[in-house]
Parts: C-alpha cells; structure tokens; sequence
C-alpha cells in the first residue's frame, strides 16, 4: 500500500513534469516556480545555454522520456510480480540514459558539464519527489 503511495506521487511529479517542460524555456526566474523545481534546477537549465534548436530538442526528448517512463510505469504496475522497485529504476536509468545520449550529441562539448550537472539534480528532484 505505502509503495502504491508512493508510485502514485512519482506518476503525478512525472506529469508536472511535463507541464513545466511545456513553459520552462524562459526559466531564468526563480520566483514562481512549482516546489519540486528548485531555484538551482531552473539555473541550471539556463546555465547549459542552448540555442533555440538545442531548447526545442531539450523540451521534446525530455517530454519523450517522461512520457516514456510514465508509460513504462504504467506497463509495470499493470503486470505486477516482484521487485516492482526494481523495474521501475531500471526504466528510469534506460530512459534518462537514452535522454543524456541523445542530448550529449546535441550539445557542444562545452554544455556537455553543465548539462550533466542539471540531468544529476533532475533525477535528484525526481528521486526525493518519489520518497515522499
């Protein structure tokens, strides 16, 4: 019962999620923002300093792996079994792995740290998010 809790709080911070990733290219201030995006999350995303063709991949591959991993969510629950757990990070590591990959070929290598620093406190957020 307290994982199902759980899960259900993660599905709903994924939807936020994707609601922030929709109106989140102007991010640069920190004032107003939901209490799952930190003020550091928000200037990290500003500090990566993408053109707009890098902010349109950024939204839409970080849309994708939310939607992704909400789905794969999703798809584990319905099957049920053991170490629910588990199988759901293994989602998640697939999925923000694939998200690093294909924005690591977007980026140019002087983003790639800054980047890498905003993916960390992402799934940071997200992780604190879910043991709530």
């Amino acid at each position: 019962m307290q994982f199902t809790i759980h899960l259900n709080r993660f599905i709903i911070l994924l939807l936020s999620t994707l609601a922030l990733i929709a109106s989140s290219a102007q991010a640069e201030e920190a004032s107003g923002l939901p209490p799952w995006l930190t003020p550091s999350l928000a200037k990290k995303i500003v500090q990566i300093d993408m053109n707009s063709e890098q902010r349109t991949l950024f939204r839409s591959e970080l849309t994708g792996c939310l939607e992704g991993l909400r789905n794969d969510v999703t798809k584990i629950m319905r099957r049920g079994g053991s170490d629910l757990r588990k199988k759901i990070e293994r989602a998640r590591k697939r999925r923000f792995g694939a998200f690093e990959d294909t924005m690591l070929e977007a980026l140019s290598p002087n983003q790639h740290d800054a980047f890498k620093a905003y993916l960390a406190e992402q799934i940071q957020v997200l992780n604190e998010m879910n043991r709530r």
